[in-house]
């Protein structure tokens, strides 16, 4: 399983009051591997995509993305 992001941490993103956000959202390495996390309230779709093989992850109805690549 990923490390999880405290659910204050989350809030405060949110409300645009974390003072380094890029220390939570983006590429990170975690125990289970490369994470990919991203805040995006709107999207109904996200897909990460691997830039060498093309290879697609895909989260549906999802309005945080944590994903393992």
């Amino acid at each position: 399983m990923s490390d999880r992001i405290d659910r204050d941490v989350i809030n405060a993103l949110i409300a645009g009051h974390f003072a380094d956000p890029f220390s939570v959202l983006g590429m990170h390495k975690t125990t289970a591997g490369l994470e990919v996390r991203a805040l995006l309230p709107d999207a109904t779709d996200v897909w990460v995509i691997e830039p060498k093989t093309g290879r697609k992850t895909r989260k549906t109805g999802v309005s945080r993305l944590t994903g393992i690549l």
